[in-house]
């Protein structure tokens, strides 16, 4: 096994990954909440997030530490804990994509949402601030480690950060499309058959522009997992129930993906593409073991 994972890395972590994932949302895909095809009622799909989560997180170590060894999972484990960043960064990665979220529905529909937000500031606290650290720490940290600490860390050398957060978001996607067919996975509700189309696009195709982003927030914060799942969680907020349908009740949730697009688009303009890689800094295989990356 340690040899096949130093050949194939993505390939190993990924069969773990999937084979997880797949346990995991059997039960809640089979279920009443799913298609249907046991008589069961399950309270809510939150827990299975949550073990999905973590279950990416102990792939990324268990697969460094075959492909790399004590000195991979070293590296992987002080990114992952990289909590010592200016605290400019957390402001940031709390506040960047619920605040452009906000700019885009007043882009549509006038200053409305602000003196909203204004009037309501339980929805900054209790909503942006509050939730995102719940989902960080449930969740979103975790995802990170795996999607962007090991897959997007050993593409990016070989592909390019663009290219190589394309291909991070469509192999996210995939893990995420179960939960398309059960009721509370991508919506509050259940996915009706003429939305799944809809849906679908916005796994892979949509969180693109804010994948983009978080390479940019990853590679010029140090590599601070921290603060890329600090981030994401901020995506949860800026496209969830409780923000922008409450402080912009007119404006159609999708519109925010336009912002992250803009945002997106201006990262990667001022970085001139690059959006702040460096070309052989912050290897993901130590310079002493010797193991391939592909």
């Amino acid at each position: 096994m340690p040899s096949i994972a130093r050949r194939h890395p993505l390939a190993v972590f990924l069969t773990i990954v999937y084979v997880a994932t797949a346990a995991i949302f059997a039960l809640p895909l089979a279920s009443t909440n799913g298609i249907g095809l046991i008589d069961l009622e399950l309270p809510g799909i939150a827990p299975f997030i949550i073990l999905s989560a973590v279950s990416l997180a102990a792939s990324a170590f268990i697969t460094t530490g075959l492909v790399d060894g004590r000195d991979g999972v070293r590296i992987l484990r002080r990114r992952v804990f990289h909590f010592r960043v200016k605290p400019t960064w957390y402001v940031a990665a709390l506040l960047l994509l619920p605040g452009v979220a906000l700019v885009s529905a007043v882009a549509v529909s006038g200053i409305g949402p602000i003196s909203t937000l204004i009037s309501s500031p339980d929805v900054l606290i209790g909503v942006v601030v509050l939730g995102a650290l719940v989902a960080f720490a449930l969740v979103n940290w975790w995802e990170e480690v795996g999607w962007t600490g090991f897959v997007f860390e050993r593409l990016q050398p070989r592909m390019g950060p663009i290219a190589a957060s394309v291909v991070t978001t469509w192999l996210q996607a995939l893990i995420h499309v179960p939960l398309v067919f059960i009721a509370g996975g991508v919506t509050d509700g259940r996915v009706t058959p003429d939305q799944i189309p809809f849906y679908l696009v916005a796994l892979f195709v949509l969180p693109i522009s804010v994948r983009l982003v978080l390479t940019w927030i990853y590679n010029t914060s140090g590599k601070s997992l921290p603060i890329v799942g600090l981030t994401h969680a901020g995506l949860g907020v800026a496209t969830g129930s409780s923000f922008l349908p409450v402080l912009a009740p007119s404006v159609d949730p999708v519109v925010v993906y336009a912002g992250f697009a803009v945002l997106a688009v201006a990262a990667v303009i001022a970085t001139r593409g690059r959006l702040g890689y460096e070309a052989g800094v912050g290897s993901p295989v130590p310079a002493t073991s010797g193991a391939a990356v592909s």
